[in-house]
């Protein structure tokens, strides 16, 4: 609950292409602490590299680089004296990515419990919407496969799960802001 020793810890999650990185910065704009997704910057280091699709080349080795990177992100929030802080994207959205792609690494899904996120706002991928650029390489079809695996290691996690209605990105974070101010 807000007001509780260590900051109220929020997820926005959700597929490929679905305004989480919008929600991110409309949040940011009003003063919110928010940690960033962090792929881009492997994916661009990846590709200084020749790598152009660096999941699919090595999913073992870029999935650990998010997992120590979203590890970093949930301990440095513990150590916040905030109310709540927001994350784009968590150590769950590795264990869906891996398992979208059937290489799970159990040792990661049995370490979800140790990462007590307060809520996690679910956004599905809207074609309206949705663009592939050199980052985000799925198709929209595949963006719905990846999301329907975020949900499912999600809601296996027995964590909190608001999935938020397409809308405009302000009535979204209108939806974000009254459930955590009645949290």
């Amino acid at each position: 609950m807000i007001g509780s020793k260590t900051p109220y810890k929020i997820v926005i999650s959700g597929g490929p292409g679905s305004g989480k990185t919008t929600l991110i910065n409309l949040l940011k704009e009003r003063g919110y602490i928010c940690f960033e997704e962090i792929s881009r910057d492997f994916i661009q280091l990846g590709k200084e590299q020749g790598i152009d699709n660096y999941f699919k080349t090595d999913p073992h080795a870029f999935s650990k680089f998010l997992w120590q990177g979203r590890q970093n992100q949930f301990q440095q929030a513990n150590a916040l004296t905030t109310n709540c802080v927001f994350f784009d994207r968590a150590v769950h959205d590795v264990v869906g990515y891996l398992n979208h792609v059937n290489d799970p690494i159990p040792v990661w899904e049995e370490q979800l419990n140790d990462f007590a996120y307060d809520l996690v706002f679910l956004i599905e991928p809207v074609e309206e919407i949705y663009h592939q650029d050199e980052d985000r390489m799925e198709t929209f079809e595949e963006a719905l496969k990846v999301h329907k695996s975020l949900t499912n290691t999600y809601n296996k996690s027995g964590l909190k799960i608001i999935h938020l209605p397409f809308t405009t990105p302000l009535a979204r974070l209108d939806l974000i802001l009254k459930h955590i101010k009645n949290g």
